[in-house]
């Protein structure tokens, strides 16, 4: 933003210059990529055309103009002047200069070597599609899609403490309907995602939420309040609200997903074997 802002203002100003000729100019004989030269330094056509795809698309549209040409030359000129002055000045020397230059190149070297890792690990995950090891076939689908042919809806309200929720499953324990423990989800419920939903969750093929909510869920009826259960997530006190079944067209997608991650998990696992895993506990 700065830099177009100074653009623009050196623009304004270049073009009042523009006018105004020197009376002895001479015309220079340059190459023919060469656009113009300060002080031993050339700015080419190339140079040129890489600044101007990092400006504005109105100031695209002006520079491809032959006085907005001649006026982002002038400002690339103005620069280049510029620059040969602090070195003149030898201010690549000033304290604050090359802090700013060690902090810029601290932050290039962490996002190359972020890059460098993302790369990596996406040529890997390339590899363990390409051989197999992820591969999820039709039949594995169907096999899934035949155990689990539905989804289900569930309500929760989830809480930090374990003394607390156990409480909270007393009050809410005999609850019969889906308001009341909507009104309980505001009440109680520590997770401002979850209240912001008034405790719903987005419906679930077993395998896309958390195992230990799945099952019992699974196992319930339509109406029926469980917990509290205990998962990474803190705790949770659910009301099953609905199950509904599925075409194998409208669940396909769904199920290749959680197949392709319990194997991708299990490829994890086996590397936590290879290589050691070790984690610090907090609670300690």
């Amino acid at each position: 933003m700065r830099k177009i802002i100074s653009l623009y203002i050196l623009i304004i100003c270049l073009c009042a210059c523009l006018q105004k000729e020197a009376p002895n100019e001479q015309p220079n004989i340059l190459p023919q990529n060469v656009l113009a030269k300060v002080a031993g330094y050339t700015i080419t056509q190339e140079e040129f055309d890489e600044r101007a795809a990092l400006l504005d698309p109105a100031f695209k549209n002006y520079i491809s103009t032959p006085l907005g040409k001649q006026n982002f030359l002038n400002y690339l000129i103005s620069e280049r002047l510029l620059q040969q002055e602090a070195l003149f000045k030898n201010l690549q020397e000033d304290p604050e200069y090359k802090k700013e230059i060690e902090n810029l190149i601290k932050q290039q070297e962490i996002a190359l070597k972020r890059t460098k890792e993302f790369l990596l690990k996406k040529t890997l995950m390339d590899h363990i599609y390409n051989e197999g090891i992820i591969y999820v076939s039709e039949e594995e689908i169907k096999a899934y899609h035949k155990k689990y042919p539905y989804e289900i809806k569930i309500l929760q309200i989830l809480l930090n403490d374990a003394l607390e929720a156990a409480q909270v499953m007393n009050a809410v324990k005999n609850t019969k309907t889906q308001n009341s423990f909507k009104e309980a989800v505001m009440k109680f419920s520590k997770d401002p995602l979850v209240k912001q939903n008034k405790g719903a969750l987005p419906p679930f093929i077993p395998g896309e939420y958390l195992s230990e909510i799945e099952v019992p869920a699974a196992n319930s009826a339509t109406g029926q309040v469980q917990g509290f259960i205990q998962t990474p997530l803190g705790f949770h006190i659910i009301m099953k609200v609905g199950e509904d079944r599925l075409t194998y067209d409208k669940a396909k997608e769904r199920i290749k997903t959680i197949l392709e991650k319990q194997k991708l998990d299990k490829y994890l696992n086996s590397l936590k074997e290879k290589y050691g895993v070790e984690v610090k506990n907090e609670n300690k």
